[in-house]
């Protein structure tokens, strides 16, 4: 605002063009000692990127629901590409999956493929529209009993126990991006401005 005030022409759209992750994880340092999680994460370059500031402690992979970049992959892809190129990120940061999650199968499999949770929030606002307090109370419910049975029906009885043996990915696999990594790129940028 102070740089509108000042003559600058008012941004119409989008996001600051000159934010870098140094920059604003430098600022969000200062001025939190709360966790970081960044949330928007799309790509599993991004992902990778992320465990190079330990400011960071979590991702949310999240494709705004689609409105941000038509196209864009879905959460979950974005999650099976971060366990094909560098799954040394599910051991250094938590990763959790927004969108997309509609039922209690959905739920186990972000669990499965390595996420420590999943955002919920379109099924609870559906709930809450619907019945209000209770409303929502319902969906959670739903959402609850029906990640339960799905685990009951894989054998599970406990989150930690679940895998890639649970799910069948095949159907994504056509999806996923066919290069290299490009994570040595990544590195090699990133660490120069670290």
């Amino acid at each position: 605002m102070a740089e509108v005030a000042g003559g600058a022409p008012p941004q119409a759209w989008g996001t600051e063009s000159a934010l870098t992750w140094r920059k604003t994880l430098e600022w969000l340092g200062k001025h939190t000692s709360l966790p970081i999680v960044l949330k928007g994460v799309q790509t599993h370059e991004d992902a990778y990127a992320a465990t190079l500031f330990p400011a960071v402690k979590a991702i949310i992979i999240s494709n705004h629901g689609g409105r941000a970049l038509d196209t864009a992959p879905p959460p979950i892809q974005v999650l099976l590409e971060i366990r094909k190129f560098c799954p040394q990120v599910l051991d250094c940061i938590d990763v959790l999956v927004d969108g997309g999650v509609k039922r209690g199968t959905d739920v186990v499999k972000a669990l499965a493929l390595g996420a420590k949770g999943v955002g919920i929030g379109r099924a609870a606002l559906y709930g809450l529209s619907v019945g209000g307090e209770k409303g929502v109370e319902r969906v959670l419910k739903i959402l609850a009993d029906e990640t339960q049975t799905a685990m009951r029906l894989l054998g599970v009885k406990n989150v930690s126990e679940l895998s890639l043996q649970h799910i069948n990915t095949s159907a994504l696999k056509s999806r996923l991006f066919d290069g290299s990594s490009g994570l040595e790129e990544i590195e090699r940028k990133l660490q120069s401005k670290l």
